[in-house]
């Protein structure tokens, strides 16, 4: 049956008394500033929307939206007169068809109101009702975010109102407006402290989203709820009758997580709901008294709880010395009752109001500008067109374990739960993750894939010389963290490919290359597209001799004529060999250096010539060496260093030490500070306090690698060091 129709007396009536509730459940809005500035947004939205009605229930006048807004504004989130106004005037600007601007708002209002308004419309600026999850709103969110946080709130609590009045909304809307609610709301929320609503969000979003398991999951709580309540009272009267008299004032109340994560405990830890302890908890909560500080009071209330009941080993978390990140601040233990496990937290009743409506509630809440840090990091990070909407999304999903590790200074460094080394570099700063070369735990030298513990000290080694690599982004926990790096990742390759562009472009015109030598080269090397080929070039997997080989295959007599007018010529000549005099090398071309000794420029070395009239040099004590020049001493001869330009060699040295805290970083101290040489590979070993390890380098001479070798010799930590060739491996 078609509910009757409401009169337009009725209609404003309803109007009145929602404003009226809303001045009424807030003692702020009651102060005569406070109260002016309400009551004119509130005039101006109604004028504005006067002709406008609620699609859901009982068509209401549209203004009961803004007013509900408001509302959810002062009473579940805690703020004031400016952000209520601003949520009265949200809608303002969007529905007025350009009569209303937010101009008009800045003369009316004031600059604050204002920003607020233009926030929030700029969010909905070209927003497509018919596309999926809406990634360009978050873009949009989070640049508004970064002007002023209070745009959150208003789109959160405006977000969270429609989705509490969805009746008579199309199904359509209603998947997109809460795929929304899940991947980007809530989780704002959840930054933001704003726990209840974040509950309510997701759980909203659960109903309206997967309909069958919401209602599976309510039943089982309403199943499991009224015995588990009565359990948890029970201790509470347990508390509250055995807790020491006259040492601190507190209160209980029992806590609830939301349908949706009991859901997902369900399936992704294969538990009954009944075996959910903390699906519910109780919360002491503490008034504080002069004679102890908020913490002290509350660890007086842990150690009388477990005074009374006996604690689960490992369970109990410390959040008040480290707070978690958004703010949320408790000590949280498991407590054994009449066989079962409880959830216990302890807090402040300060504590308990940022918990709930989170720390908008406390202007002075150090934890806004570890907010405002994330928004405008995370605004950075947008810069990059090239992210993908699983990438975008991911930078706001709450890490919801968190750890804490210790710099070699004592400094916490807060991180989520399975974080690496690389993940605590990053966290420090950006630089220090991308030029990250190893690390040190508690003393110990680790890979850049070791997970961290609470309490772990950490040191980490950089590197000048050091380049990501992709196999990172998968050591990596934080998703923040895992942008960063593909971000920057991408950017370099981006760097690369130009550069690759040049050097194609300069062998073109060389070797008179045209667009099927091109295609042969990318078959070749199995490259998928244009930009593969190029960035493998200016790399070095893809060399000269591999594109100049391309076209010998296609035109072999008319390459090598090419080849021999060109400048190479000079350097054949000065190849001229006799087995009787010294072999003079004054470059690398139609040089191979042996693989098994690694000769550098300044070694003792001969050169042996091939059948293709190619030369190889090998160090002079190397074994493959003296069996060539026994068995082939005619295409044998003394090599004599005369290189025309700096050319950087492979080397590779081996070291064994005592595992001692800055031993690594003091061996790539000395490497990274030659200009002559540079470090490319690490490989450490530890076994019980013996450290080993090879480096390899890229050194110009001889006299450079020994003179390294000399320097890591000398430290007190190292006992033994050298250069792996011919007799050493």
């Amino acid at each position: 049956m078609n509910k009757k129709e409401l009169t337009y007396e009725e209609k404003r009536k309803i109007v009145a008394e929602q404003f009226d509730d809303l001045i009424k459940s807030s003692p702020q809005l009651q102060k005569p500033e406070s109260l002016k500035i309400i009551k004119k947004a509130f005039e101006k939205a109604d004028s504005v929307h006067i002709n406008q009605f609620r699609k859901t229930g009982l068509k209401l006048p549209y203004i009961v939206h803004p007013i509900a807004v408001a509302k959810i504004i002062t009473t579940e989130m805690g703020l004031g007169k400016t952000t209520a106004a601003a949520a009265l005037l949200h809608d303002t600007v969007e529905d007025s068809n350009g009569t209303y601007t937010v101009e008009d708002i800045r003369k009316e209002f004031g600059n604050d109101i204002a920003g607020i308004v233009d926030g929030v419309t700029k969010i909905l600026e070209g927003f497509d009702p018919e596309s999926t999850v809406q990634v360009e709103t978050f873009k949009k969110f989070i640049n508004s975010m970064s002007s002023d946080l209070r745009t959150a709130y208003v789109k959160i609590a405006d977000r969270l109102h429609n989705l509490r009045t969805f009746e008579g909304i199309s199904e359509n809307s209603q998947m997109i407006k809460t795929a929304e609610a899940y991947d980007i709301y809530a989780p704002l929320a959840h930054l933001l402290g704003l726990y209840d609503i974040k509950k309510e969000l997701e759980d909203l979003s659960f109903m309206y989203r997967m309909p069958f398991e919401y209602r599976r999951t309510k039943e089982k709580a309403e199943k499991y709820s009224e015995e588990r309540i009565k359990y948890l009272t029970e201790i509470s009267e347990k508390i509250k009758q055995d807790f020491p008299k006259n040492k601190f004032k507190y209160r209980i109340e029992i806590t609830g997580r939301s349908l949706y994560r009991a859901w997902r405990i369900t399936q992704t830890k294969k538990m009954p709901f009944k075996d959910i302890h903390n699906f519910n908890s109780v919360r002491i909560i503490i008034t504080p008294m002069k004679s102890y500080s908020e913490k002290q009071q509350c660890y007086i209330a842990y150690s009388s709880l477990t005074d009374i009941f006996p604690a689960r080993q490992h369970t109990f978390k410390d959040w008040i010395t480290t707070p978690k990140s958004n703010g949320f601040q408790a000590l949280i233990a498991d407590i054994m009752y009449k066989g079962k496990w409880a959830e216990v937290q302890i807090m402040t009743e300060k504590m308990h109001l940022i918990s709930t409506k989170g720390f908008a509630s406390d202007c002075k809440n150090k934890h806004i500008d570890n907010v405002y840090r994330w928004v405008h990091s995370v605004k950075g990070i947008l810069n990059n067109q090239d992210l993908t909407k699983k990438e975008i999304l991911e930078l706001i999903r709450p890490q919801h374990r968190e750890i804490f590790a210790l710099t070699p200074k004592g400094d916490v460094i807060k991180l989520p739960k399975d974080a690496t080394v690389l993940d605590f570099a990053f966290q420090i700063h950006t630089d220090i993750g991308l030029h990250f070369q190893a690390a040190e735990v508690n003393g110990k030298i680790v890979s850049y894939n070791f997970k961290l513990k609470n309490a772990d000290q950490v040191n980490i080694i950089t590197s000048e010389n050091a380049v990501p690599e992709t196999a990172w982004i998968d050591a990596l926990s934080s998703n923040r963290n895992k942008n960063l790096l593909r971000q920057y990742i991408r950017k370099q390759k981006k760097q690369k490919v130009e550069e690759g562009k040049k050097i194609y472009e300069k062998y073109k015109t060389e070797y008179k290359l045209n667009t099927t030598d091109f295609s042969k080269l990318k078959n070749k090397f199995h490259c998928d597209d244009d930009d593969e080929l190029f960035y493998r070039l200016a790399n070095g997997t893809i060399q000269e001799e591999d594109v100049a080989g391309i076209k010998i295959r296609r035109n072999v007599l008319g390459l090598f004529y090419n080849f021999l007018t060109s400048d190479k010529i000079s350097s054949i000549k000065e190849l001229a060999f006799n087995p009787k005099e010294k072999f003079i090398v004054k470059n690398l071309d139609n040089i191979e250096l042996a693989k098994c000794c690694k000769p550098v420029a300044g070694d003792i070395a001969v050169v042996f010539r091939q059948n293709n009239n190619e030369f190889i040099i090998h160090r002079n004590e190397c074994a493959q060496a003296k069996a060539l020049n026994s068995t082939d001493g005619k295409n044998t001869a003394k090599v004599f260093w005369d290189l025309t330009e700096e050319i950087e060699f492979p080397a590779k040295i081996r070291f064994t030490g005592v595992d001692n805290t800055g031993l690594l970083a003091d061996i790539i101290d000395v490497i990274s500070k030659n200009h002559h040489i540079n470090m490319t590979a690490l490989q450490i070993n530890v076994d019980k306090n013996t450290v080993s390890g090879t480096i390899e380098l890229t050194v110009s001479s001889a006299e450079k690698l020994n003179s390294i070798l000399k320097k890591i010799r000398k430290h007190k930590y190292i006992k033994k060091v050298y250069r792996i060739g011919p007799d050493s491996e």
